[in-house]
């Protein structure tokens, strides 16, 4: 196992479904009832206890991924593979998905234009993505900078949290892997370099900051955490 790998083995993953899983899966549901018949969903970076497992419909097949060895989870199929350096479509032949879930994947791989073309390799012209990554120009880390505090979501060492100067923005806390991290500007010109159509963009709040409910919604370029709805490039 490589040392990246094995670095993410050791990171705690959600246990319970949060507003963004929740939005994952109200997108799933409205795809769902546009195709009008059960669906293959591949959870990429699903984690280890799968928590979108349990809000998908019982005639879906859900298969998942991920760099640990292990899950907690039952899935349909598990495939435990290094987003650096495995092919997303080994383990799935010619399979191809109806849905898949991409949430807070993208800044943890070094090349993000390999991982978006991996998502296609198992697309169909008819698949929708859903993707998920921190916003890097989220309004607080715009405050944070003017003082010269670390943004959230920034890393500079990979054992614990720093540049925060107190625990309450995260000093000293455990690093999550972040090494590659967006605003909505740069996602879209990457989704735009790689021909990738976005049918939506919208913001869900992270930390439940009074006013970020609305912020999201009228400013999502402002907000924490930013979902992109995708399909991918047109088939030529």
């Amino acid at each position: 196992m490589s040392a990246h790998a094995s670095f993410y083995e050791q990171v705690a993953t959600y246990e319970r479904p949060v507003i963004r899983h929740e939005r994952f899966l109200a997108a799933y549901r409205d795809h769902r009832a546009t195709l009008g018949r059960p669906l293959d969903v591949l959870d990429v970076g699903c984690g280890e206890h799968a928590v979108l497992a349990d809000g998908l419909a019982p005639e879906d097949r859900y298969f998942g991924v991920d760099v640990k060895e292990h899950i907690a989870a039952n899935l349909d199929r598990y495939a435990s593979l290094d987003l650096d350096r495995d092919e997303l479509a080994e383990p799935w032949g010619d399979q191809r998905f109806d849905v898949i879930f991409c949430g807070e994947v993208i800044e943890h791989v070094f090349s993000p234009d390999r991982l978006l073309r991996q998502l296609a390799s198992v697309s169909h012209d008819d698949t929708l993505i859903v993707l998920s990554t921190p916003n890097l120009a989220y309004w607080l880390n715009r405050l944070l900078l003017l003082v010269g505090i670390n943004p959230m979501f920034v890393e500079n060492s990979s054992d614990v949290v720093l540049g925060r100067r107190t625990a309450k923005l995260g000093q000293g806390n455990p690093t999550q892997g972040h090494i590659r991290l967006f605003t909505n500007r740069a996602m879209l010109d990457l989704l735009e370099r790689e021909q990738f159509r976005v049918r939506g963009v919208s913001s869900v709040p992270v930390w439940g900051l009074p006013g970020e409910q609305v912020l999201c919604r009228w400013a999502p370029s402002l907000g924490p955490n930013t979902i992109y709805l995708l399909q991918p490039p047109a088939s030529r």
